[in-house]
């Protein structure tokens, strides 16, 4: 009886002003309106720091549960990562070797700057012997049967298909595969256009000191045909043209240049063929 007593009693508060001592107000509470004052109090911090954690950066500190779709997409990305980096090293590769056509290189040469293999290579002392020469010329007279294979067997399965002229003009230099020399030179007039000889898509259009402005199309069937030392490029790389379009204009660009002429090369299956094969020259 005595607590129910105690948390009936009412307390009066009463404030005074400091100066005149005068009753400003005074109000009555008991131990039941004090505890509600509190819980209520208690209520509206609360509810104030909840909205300070969630609608301000203060949530950064507040432990989080793993998010499985962020786990689910950080997966994902690292895989195309890995894809992207796998295909970026096989278009480094054939852009190399594209490089090495467009520089006049053996077809079977790489680029040992891109090839971190060859640091070790460049390093050891190979001697020759007289096995090696053998092994060399038996290689070199591979090389060539399969080059005549080439030659004799690409006319025939290719022979339906209608080979633009590249330029119309003299030819000036044959096929020659023992000196290196991978297609065949046409001279021509100044300003002469360079036609696509098969429809396809460009894949190199740049300049080299020893080529010049010089322009690639990929084509079906592995077939690449490359112009070199013209004066003027016009298309690009990822442009699309037919058989016939205009693609460069003839010029004298480069340093394996000693006039005005287009260099003509078709390779199949990384192999250079006789672009003679395939083109009809006027008599």
């Amino acid at each position: 009886m005595a607590k129910e007593k105690k948390q009936r009693d009412s307390y009066k508060i009463i404030l005074y002003n400091e100066t005149t001592l005068h009753e400003t107000t005074s109000f009555r509470v008991n131990m039941l309106n004090m505890v509600a004052y509190a819980g209520a109090l208690i209520i509206v911090i609360a509810l104030l720091t909840a909205i300070l954690f969630i609608y301000t950066p203060l949530n950064s500190f507040l432990p989080k549960q793993d998010d499985e779709d962020m786990k689910w997409a950080l997966t994902t990305n690292a895989k195309r990562m890995d894809s992207i980096s796998t295909v970026l090293l096989q278009r480094q590769e054939y852009f190399s070797k594209i490089r090495n056509i467009m520089n006049g290189r053996n077809f079977d040469e790489y680029d040992e700057k891109e090839d971190t293999t060859t640091i070790e290579r460049q390093h050891a002392d190979f001697t020759k012997s007289k096995h090696d020469s053998i092994v060399r010329i038996l290689i070199e007279e591979e090389t060539q049967q399969t080059l005549a294979l080439i030659n004799s067997s690409g006319k025939e399965k290719y022979k339906r298909r209608n080979f633009f002229m590249p330029v119309h003009g003299t030819l000036t230099s044959k096929f020659n595969p023992e000196i290196k020399h991978w297609g065949i030179d046409i001279a021509a007039k100044e300003d002469e256009p360079i036609l696509a000889t098969l429809s396809g898509t460009v894949i190199l259009a740049t300049w080299t000191i020893e080529t010049g402005n010089t322009i690639q199309i990929q084509h079906d069937d592995n077939l690449i045909s490359v112009y070199k030392h013209n004066s003027v490029l016009l298309k690009n790389a990822g442009d699309k043209v037919q058989a016939g379009d205009p693609i460069a204009i003839i010029g004298n660009s480069g340093e394996f240049t000693s006039g005005t002429h287009l260099h003509f090369e078709i390779w199949h299956d990384g192999v250079p063929v006789n672009p003679e094969d395939y083109l009809i020259f006027p008599q």
